[in-house]
């Protein structure tokens, strides 16, 4: 994954009205993906799927998740604080993260030519992922 700061931290001058007055709503999803395809105690597991130029609106960030993309993508993300990312990422990889306890608040725009795709699995408990003895 290639991450490029497009924006820094802190630095709302160069955003566009429309995301600022959005990111003010407070009104943010807590979904990981654009559709839920399986769910148990311990998981959920999300279907990610941007068309070309789709964006998903600002989301709250505070599960442990990690994702696998079936597609090379290239992204736009705006983050809360101000930051806004540009990323690559190449079909096949994978990335674990780790925001539980935490509120980070992003927006996911797929600027590439192609669908980008991704498989999110999302952690319901903490200590399950990590210790499963501990349950």
């Amino acid at each position: 994954m290639d991450c490029l700061e497009l924006n820094p931290v802190h630095d709302f001058t160069k955003w566009e009205a429309n995301y600022i007055e959005e990111l003010n709503l407070l009104e943010f999803n807590e979904s990981l993906g654009s559709m839920l395809l399986f769910e148990d105690d311990s998981i959920k597991l999300w279907n990610l799927k941007l068309e070309k130029g789709e964006r998903m609106p600002f989301w709250r960030n505070n599960k442990d998740y990690s994702w696998i993309s079936e597609t090379d993508a290239l992204l736009k993300s705006r983050f809360g604080n101000g930051k806004i990312a540009l990323v690559r990422i190449a079909k096949g990889e994978t990335k674990y993260q780790e925001n539980s306890g935490k509120d980070y608040i992003n927006d996911l725009e797929n600027i590439g030519e192609t669908t980008a795709i991704f498989k999110v699995l999302e952690y319901k408990d903490r200590l399950h992922h990590i210790h499963p003895m501990l349950n």
